[in-house]
């Protein structure tokens, strides 16, 4: 397989390294949602693997890229159920509804009603990625930056129904990669990260 290549992003890095594992099997031209995509450039190394997918990108900030880009809030989009083979969130979940980025839209469970969404939006026999923050030690909330998850808060707020886990990689707080062994748990405010494969 052609690894993917995250040109030194760290969250990039972490997708590339769980790609190679093989467990993310993209279908011939599928269709796929990026949650997130202004911030770090996931598509153009992913198009460059596989010019077949066909990418819709949302963010409440302005993107350019390969595919379908829509600027503005990933919780008031419209999709039909079962638009999409495949979700993909690239270090973004855990931001939804803190309002940290250009004064983008509060919503106290803006993660819990994204995933809620994820997965109407993800077609039979789909599947979503995410990494996120995460720390062994307790779920925290970081004022408007972001969350971090503990084993709890990953099953109760990332996992709705109609959703399974099917594999758990961890990174450090380095991107370095730790596959399936879980990191120790840190002091409060110190994360390392976790990426899910989550199938409908």
């Amino acid at each position: 397989m052609t690894p993917y290549n995250p040109h030194g992003d760290l969250c990039l890095s972490i997708f590339a390294d769980v790609y190679a594992t093989g467990a993310l099997v993209f279908p011939p031209n599928a269709r796929v949602l990026e949650i997130g995509c202004a911030e770090a450039d996931w598509q153009t190394p992913m198009v460059a693997l596989r010019p077949d997918l066909q990418i819709t990108g949302v963010d409440w900030r302005k993107a350019k890229r390969p595919g379908t880009t829509i600027q503005g809030d990933i919780l008031t989009q419209d999709f039909a159920p079962g638009s999409f083979d495949v979700v993909v969130g690239i270090s973004s979940i855990e931001h939804i509804g803190l309002g940290h980025y250009e004064a983008d839209p509060k919503y106290v469970d803006g993660d819990v009603t994204c995933m809620t969404h994820v997965a109407t939006w993800l077609a039979p026999g789909g599947w979503a990625y995410l990494d996120i923050p995460y720390n062994a030690a307790g779920y925290e909330v970081l004022n408007t930056e972001a969350r971090i998850y503990d084993d709890r808060a990953l099953a109760e707020r990332l996992t709705p129904l109609g959703l399974r886990e099917a594999g758990r990689w961890y990174a450090d707080r380095s991107g370095r990669f730790l596959g399936t062994t879980a990191p120790e748990p840190r002091p409060a405010k110190h994360f390392d990260y976790v990426a899910l494969l989550l199938t409908r």
